[in-house]
């Protein structure tokens, strides 16, 4: 359908109730709803005129995380994906979107690749899914991440799982990181916080001071 500043997007809606909806521009999710309640966040000034990435749900980083080489977070959230193909399982729908190089692309990483990209919605779960084949004829390194935005309130929301990660404080000092190790049980924010947590656990709980824990 025909989202934000006339860019397509896809509608993903769960026979238990649940919606999603993914931008093509980007491949980015920018809404999951569970029992009509949006847990994601998206920016009020975020921009939808397929120029600039759209500031909030999922956005990607590929092939670079944060600053480098190229342009911050790299290039795949700021191309058109293709859907490749979607599916029905029990009532929950499941689509695959596919980023291929292009000279967009080339002109700043010169590498030739397909990302498929796998979103899953259940009743309760929005899982996602990233696979990255060299198509080239030489090796090439990347990183990725989803730059996630929950909805929350920031001077009620926790974290919990985070206690022994190693940490790096970028606060105050973002070129100058200090070393730490986190002993709190729950991780709240009552202030500026730019902390990276190192060997964190496949699984955290972030409660968002809205009612929900995802």
């Amino acid at each position: 359908t025909e989202g934000e500043g006339k860019l397509p997007k896809v509608v993903l809606t769960s026979v238990h109730g649940s919606e999603a909806e993914i931008y093509l521009f980007g491949g980015c999710v920018t809404s999951w709803k569970v029992a009509n309640k949006d847990l994601l966040f998206v920016r009020p000034d975020a921009v939808f005129n397929g120029q600039k990435p759209i500031s909030g749900g999922l956005p990607h980083c590929f092939p670079q995380f944060g600053p480098g080489l190229i342009q911050q977070h790299g290039f795949a959230r700021n191309m058109n994906w293709s859907i490749v193909d979607s599916d029905n399982v029990e009532g929950n729908p499941v689509v695959t979107l596919e980023l291929r190089d292009g000279p967009y692309s080339r002109s700043m990483w010169d590498f030739s690749f397909q990302a498929l990209y796998k979103v899953t919605l259940n009743s309760k779960s929005l899982s996602t899914e990233l696979i990255i084949t060299n198509v080239d004829k030489k090796p090439f390194s990347f990183n990725t991440a989803l730059h996630t935005y929950f909805r929350a309130s920031v001077t009620e929301a926790s974290v919990k799982g985070l206690k022994g990660c190693k940490t790096l404080n970028k606060d105050p000092d973002p070129t100058n990181p200090l070393e730490g190790k986190e002993d709190r049980d729950v991780v709240t924010f009552p202030g500026f916080v730019d902390c990276i947590y190192l060997h964190a656990p496949n699984e955290l709980h972030l409660d968002n001071g809205l009612g929900d824990v995802i």
